[in-house]
């Protein structure tokens, strides 16, 4: 079965300390409290792609996090990996300091896909990254949907890995026929 990595914060939800947007979902991992808005559609978008891909939800934020929040959203089939499955790396330019190594899920990358919202999780797999617009809140975002669709007809591709930096456009060529 193709493999779905999908990162969690910024890209399916936006967490914070302090209360955010109009109905922030207050939720605790480790003893402390965060907020946590839900990116619209994901819900439906994570109910799809967990019928048609073996699917993992990646974040670098700490496991009790991660945990906490997939408990509230309660969605069945999902491997849940937290910071403790990242990859510590040196930077010097302010970039995000962990990697998301896809080989730790398979040693077939033609078989897997990472969306994030961070081109950096997937710079030694450029083939088999989605970029995703950053999440903070918008409530009349509906990117997962135009993913969605773009993930249906990718699973269908004999390989995984292409160049993927026009699927938004490619999704709406796909649409149109």
């Amino acid at each position: 079965m193709k493999k779905l990595v999908l990162d969690l914060d910024e890209t399916l939800v936006y967490s914070t300390m302090e209360p955010v947007g109009q109905e922030p979902i207050e939720l605790s991992a480790a003893g402390s409290t965060f907020y946590t808005m839900i990116r619209p559609g994901a819900r439906e978008f994570l109910e799809h792609v967990a019928q048609k891909f073996e699917c993992t939800i990646w974040s670098t934020g700490m496991q009790a996090y991660v945990e906490s929040l997939w408990n509230y959203l309660n969605i069945d089939g999902f491997k849940l990996w937290g910071r403790d499955y990242c990859k510590p790396v040196e930077v010097h330019d302010g970039r995000e300091p962990f990697e998301k190594p896809l080989r730790q899920i398979t040693e077939d990358l033609s078989e897997i896909i990472i969306v994030d919202n961070t081109s950096t999780m997937f710079t030694k797999c450029p083939l088999n990254g989605i970029l995703i617009r950053t999440w903070r809140g918008d409530t009349n975002y509906t990117e997962l949907s135009h993913l969605r669709y773009y993930l249906d007809w990718l699973i269908t591709q004999d390989s995984m890995q292409r160049d993927h930096q026009s699927w938004r456009l490619e999704t709406l060529c796909l649409r149109t026929r």
